[in-house]
């Protein structure tokens, strides 16, 4: 892990919240001067800190207004059948995040659907057929209370 300053971390803020940001408002808002704010930022692109930017789509603004966590128990756990269900989840668009966790639960997916029947024939027709899969419970969000990638730094 590359050493990371109050400096780097000023930067880190910034963008973090606006990847927008011009090199010139990072630097402003981390108190340095363009230049030396610019080499940072290359520097911790590089080391792997930054992976890099992205626009944030608005999901209900094109029509897709259901979210749903399911939650799957897989047949048998050797290395080749969670890769065969890894493999086949990466395929399915609206699989936005795929967890591979401890509990009574081996993944939690979280599904973005333009609404219920969107998700009744995306189970039907891709989830339930996933490789390996021996159970499966899903629940629709009603409300997402908080929904952030920002790391507290």
């Amino acid at each position: 892990m590359p050493k990371i300053d109050e400096t780097d971390l000023r930067i880190l803020r910034a963008i973090q919240v606006d990847g927008n940001l011009t090199v010139t408002e990072v630097a402003e808002r981390a108190g340095l001067s363009q230049s030396p704010c610019s080499r940072r930022l290359a520097a911790l692109e590089e080391a792997g800190v930054i992976k890099g930017k992205r626009t944030i789509l608005d999901p209900k603004s094109l029509g897709f207004d259901t979210l749903v966590i399911v939650r799957i128990k897989l047949q048998a756990h050797e290395p080749q059948a969670l890769e065969a269900f890894k493999r086949a989840v990466r395929a399915i668009p609206e699989i936005q995040i795929a967890l591979l966790v401890l509990g009574d639960f081996d993944f939690l997916l979280r599904v973005v659907v333009r609404d219920i029947e969107h998700y009744q024939h995306l189970m039907q027709s891709k989830l339930v057929s996933l490789p390996g899969v021996r159970e499966m419970q899903s629940s629709v969000i009603i409300e997402v209370v908080k929904n952030e990638d920002v790391l507290p730094i």
